[in-house]
């Protein structure tokens, strides 16, 4: 469960500097805005909002792969984990239906024996 854990952890903090990987080129992409607003003429500012859309798009799926790649990841290791407490579980079953094969045989056998005795006891 450990191991689980601090992957959820690694996937949320990478989950985290992806989001302020978008945090920052939005806030580059304003900054630029500003610039353009103030010092530069109309087509720059549009040509800087593309490339700040442009910019952000892009951010946006890597960090979407990311979390895509990670979620994999982790269904994939869970899923195995499950495959193997499933194999342990049925491991542990057979040897429990096993030891209640030889309780029950047992239990018969002393039954028996007794029912004889108290047969063999009542003839005497």
């Amino acid at each position: 469960m450990e191991e689980k854990e601090q992957q959820q952890i690694v996937a949320e903090d990478e989950a985290w500097q992806a989001l302020q990987k978008v945090k920052k080129a939005e806030e580059r992409a304003r900054q630029m805005v500003e610039e353009a607003r103030s010092k530069i003429s109309p087509e720059i500012i549009r040509k800087a909002a593309e490339e700040a859309e442009e910019l952000k798009k892009r951010i946006l799926a890597e960090a979407r792969n990311q979390a895509e790649k990670i979620k994999k990841e982790i269904v994939t290791r869970a899923t195995t984990e499950a495959e193997e407490i499933s194999r342990q579980t049925e491991v542990e079953k057979k040897e429990i239906l096993k030891k209640a094969e030889l309780n029950f045989n047992r239990a018969v056998e002393n039954a028996a024996q007794k029912l004889v005795s108290m047969i063999e006891s009542r003839k005497g």
